[in-house]
Order: structure tokens, then sequence, then C-alpha cells
């Protein structure tokens, strides 16, 4: 009889460098699930946090993974665990796990396996979202950098300074914007003129998901000025089809999605239908934010600043602000039992 797989989940709750504050709320600490699959020779490893505005927790995934009882079938396929648990971060984990753990068993990386040479990646760098003054501080600080991701979508009457304060002190780094669904249709149509004219690139998820159909004028107007981005609202490769027309670019997350696998496919079907492509992250550590590294390579953009969240992780950029390749030791090339 062939040996099953065994399965490990536990969870922890580390400290973030700093708060991190967006529209629909601020944490200092996150909650992570950590995901360990071995054949009794080699270990896969995986990580994830969840989509909090899906209600998903770590305890929550941990729940979903005990499940399982500790063990896996010795013949657990991807294509398999896509049917055996709904797209979320305990698949997300788990697909990461067993990615690693093929490439252990193979001899070579995750990334060799999908066709990848990794390279350092230019990573969007977060300006959380706060009052003008401190944001423009915050964009001060950072703007050697090559990308910053605004956080908009709170208190609508200082979005406008806050835009501004941002441009203002963020040198020559790129930015764009992201409202995390905080903007209603008129806000839209008011500000993503004078974001094109600041000088922003692209404009993440304005408008609450699912209400594309009653603001389609709102989202087509805006897309005259600059370059709309799903997030929220592309969950799942199901949610294509919703977009055609509206959005100009989709963010992928493994969170949302449930993994690697899955995340592949996504892009592969996107760029089919001329999206640009936005490789995102949940505030999430390395071995979590590994997959979306190799994801990000040849993506038109990319959020991975979520290990930097956190002390001690074993990410690093370049000196000219790259998130750098990560080591198959810390994600990719599998350990041994």
């Amino acid at each position: 009889m062939t040996t099953p797989l065994t399965l490990r989940a536990w969870t922890d709750r580390p400290e973030l460098v700093r708060p991190f504050i967006i529209a629909t709320g601020a944490r200092t600490h996150q909650p992570v699930l950590h995901v360990e699959v071995s054949d009794g020779h080699h270990v896969g490893r995986g990580q994830a946090t969840g989509v909090s505005y899906r209600g998903e927790t770590p305890d929550g995934l941990l729940e979903q993974l005990n499940i399982c009882g500790g063990t896996l079938p010795a013949d657990m396929t991807r294509d398999a665990l896509a049917e055996t648990l709904p797209a979320g971060g305990a698949r997300s984990a788990l697909d990461a796990a067993l990615w690693e753990l093929e490439a252990a068993r193979s001899g070579t990386t995750v990334a060799a396996l999908i066709g990848v040479n990794p390279k350092p990646v230019e990573s969007a760098f977060t300006i959380v979202l706060d009052a003008p003054e401190t944001m423009a501080e915050q964009a001060r600080g950072e703007n050697w950098r090559p990308l910053l991701k605004v956080k908009l979508g709170g208190s609508p009457e200082l979005e406008a300074q806050r835009m501004r304060a941002v441009a203002k002190a963020s040198g020559q780094a790129r930015r764009v914007i992201d409202a995390n669904a905080g903007w209603t249709p008129e806000q839209l149509v008011e500000l993503a003129p004078l974001a094109a004219e600041l000088g922003y690139e692209l404009l993440e998820q304005p408008l609450t998901a699912g209400t594309e159909g009653e603001a389609e004028d709102a989202l087509r107007n805006a897309a005259t000025h600059l370059p709309l981005c799903a997030d929220e609202s592309l969950q799942t490769l199901d949610d294509l089809d919703a977009l055609d027309g509206l959005y100009q670019a989709v963010n992928i997350k493994l969170d949302k999605c449930g993994g690697l696998t899955a995340a592949l496919a996504i892009r592969d079907a996107a760029r089919a239908r001329g999206l640009s492509v936005f490789v995102g992250c949940m505030v999430a550590p390395t071995i979590a934010l590994a997959p979306a590294h190799l994801l990000a390579q040849g993506a038109d953009y990319a959020d991975l600043d979520g290990p930097f969240w956190f002390p001690d992780e074993p990410a690093t950029l370049t000196g000219d602000g790259l998130f750098d390749v990560i080591a198959p030791d810390v994600w990719g090339g599998g350990t041994h039992a």
C-alpha cells in the first residue's frame, strides 16, 4: 500500500514593522497559516493569510485543512486539490506545498517546472492611507523606489489632496492608485482625470465589486483617462467574462484564486484577452509570496511588498529597489524530511 502524504498545518501571529492602513481598516499584527506536505523523504511548504474581505482568517483556513486529518492521498495532484478545496488561502498554501514537493522529488525547482528563469521584480511599495501630509511624508521617504502603490478610499473630501500630496513628494518614482473599492461612480468620474493629470499610471478597483453593471458608464469614462485594474472584482478565472470592456488590467493574487496553479491559468487567459497583468499579494511572509514572485516574471505590474511588512524575513531588495530573486532553499526547491 502506498503511504499517504503527511500534512502539517499551524498558525502564528507575527507583529508588523508598522501599522498597515487601508480603506477597510488597520492592523498591527498579521496571522499566517503555515503548511508542510511530506512524502517521508521530501517536504513542500506553503503559507497564506487568506482574503479578509471574504471572511477568511488563518485560523479558519487551518480548520479547512484539519478536515484532512493530517494526511493526503499519496497521489494527490494540484488538479485534484482544486476539486477538494474552494479557491482561497487554504488551497493556495497547499497548492504551493505540492508544487515544491514535486520540485524536490524531481531534483529541480518550481521555477524550472513552470519554465521561468527568475530575475528581480519591480515591485510596488505601499503608501498606506492617512492624512495627505502624512502620506506625502511616506512617499518622500520611499521615492527612491521604482514604483509606489498609493492606498486611497477613505474620507472622500481628502482624496484629491492625497493624490496631489503624494504626486508632489514622489520624485521620479512611478505611481499607481489602489482605491480598495472605496469610491462612488461620481468620485470615479471626478478623480480619474485628476489621477491621469498627476501622472498616476493605473487605477485599481475604484468601485465595489459587483456594481460594474450599474456603473458601466463611469468605468468607461474613467478608462479614457487611465487604465483600470480589477482586483476584488476578479477572484477566479470564472470572473473574467464579466469584466470585458470595463477593465484593462487584472490583479491576480494567490490567496484569491487558490494558488499558483489557478493563477497561471488566469494570467494566460488575461493575456489572450489583451489585458495587462498585475500580480498582487496579501500582507504575507516570503514563502507565501515566493510563488507570486515567479508569476510576476514578465508581468506588467507587481505589488509584492508583503514580506517587507514583517521583521527578519529572507526577502531582499537590489540596490535599485527591485525585489530580488528568492533562493530555492527559501522556497521553490523543497527540503528533506
